[in-house]
């Protein structure tokens, strides 16, 4: 697995984002309607710092979500400079942009997770679901494993894996005025990439340009197959 590939597996598992539908896309004509992309949007805005680890080499990046209730936003910064990142996860499908090597990965979050060696397909999974609820309670799917640790009360943790397959994804959640919302996780592949993120900060109510959902993919952009 290249590192566009396993860093645009992981950004899934933040979270990333219910609503189905591959994004925005440029097709190399100007929008007819600019001023769509300034209307504002109410969000909940989450800031993530994390950290990517692939063969023992760690990289730090920032992970911005902004979560409406069909799509959640996603943009990264740090590991390849300002702006290296855009994106949009739904509940069954995730669009990442990688603007310095003009790439994106457009696929199912099933498709995206299954490239990990697994022993047999993975059932429907809406990590946009995990991100604002208790895994136990929206997760009921065979083959699925969710253990749970609420010796913290107030930062119950869940871990989730598969049967068959190596990865495992990890959540601590903190009570808002709205409910439980994600404060840490962590992604291994039972490989060679993990990733962990701690919130920084958390805004119930922001109001963000409907252009963040925009990914700025163009006509030439090349796709990254799984």
């Amino acid at each position: 697995m290249n590192l566009n590939k396993s860093i645009s597996c992981s950004l899934i598992l933040c979270y990333l984002l219910a609503g189905c539908g591959g994004g925005f896309r440029e097709t190399g004509t100007r929008v007819k309607d600019e001023s769509l992309e300034k209307q504002e949007v109410n969000v909940e805005a989450y800031l993530f710092d994390a950290k990517l680890r692939r063969r023992k080499k760690p990289t730090s990046v920032r992970l911005e979500f902004y979560h409406t209730d069909s799509v959640i936003a996603i943009a990264g910064r740090g590991y390849l400079g300002k702006g290296a990142l855009r994106g949009r996860l739904t509940a069954d499908s995730i669009e990442v942009y990688f603007p310095t090597t003009d790439e994106y990965l457009l696929e199912s979050v099933a498709r995206v997770l299954g490239s990990v060696e697994c022993s047999g397909p993975l059932p429907p999974l809406s990590l946009l679901a995990l991100f604002a609820n208790l895994p136990d309670s929206v997760l009921r799917e065979p083959g699925l494993s969710i253990e749970s640790d609420h010796s913290d009360k107030r930062h119950p943790r869940y871990r989730i894996s598969m049967n068959g397959c190596p990865w495992e994804i990890d959540l601590t959640y903190a009570w808002q005025d709205l409910g439980w919302r994600v404060k840490k996780f962590s992604f291994d592949d039972g490989a060679e990439l993990t990733l962990k993120a701690t919130r920084r900060t958390y805004k119930r109510s922001a109001k963000v340009k409907a252009g963040k959902f925009k990914i700025p993919v163009k006509l030439g952009s090349v796709r990254i197959t799984l």
